[in-house]
């Protein structure tokens, strides 16, 4: 045969609903020092003030960081468009030296020519000395 079921005497002290609500209620507003955490453990107020605090310090060091690693990576970018553009003047100043390589090489084949000019008129002015049946001394 089914048993029975058996309905429980409804009392204010004996209700298991409501069993240790309001010990936690009671426990928060008497212990100042002792809060529980999500896992049931009990910890120092001053402890989590302590871990909090940490906490902020690491997220402030971390912010500071990342700021900082911006500004390097914005002076970096900087100092790359710098150096593109001394590269670009470089470039430009060896085209132009190559330039005025080629122009010196002209002018020195042309001088050459200009170096032998005395021997050249010694040569000719003793040959119309020849021509001419004149002495030179």
């Amino acid at each position: 045969m089914a048993d029975v079921e058996r309905v429980p005497e409804f009392t204010p002290d004996n209700s298991l609903e409501m069993e240790g609500f309001d010990q936690f209620f009671n426990s928060n507003e008497t212990s100042g020092d002792a809060e529980y955490t999500a896992s049931g453990e009990q910890a120092n107020s001053q402890q989590m003030n302590q871990l909090i605090s940490k906490l902020s310090e690491l997220i402030t060091l971390s912010v500071d960081q990342r700021m900082e690693t911006s500004k390097l990576n914005q002076q970096l970018s900087d100092n790359q468009r710098q150096l593109i553009a001394t590269q670009q003047i470089l470039i430009k100043l060896m085209e132009r030296s190559i330039e005025l390589t080629r122009h010196v090489t002209a002018l020195e084949d042309r001088l050459s020519g200009v170096y032998e000019l005395p021997r050249i008129v010694d040569s000719l002015r003793e040959r119309v000395a020849q021509l001419e049946g004149i002495e030179l001394r």
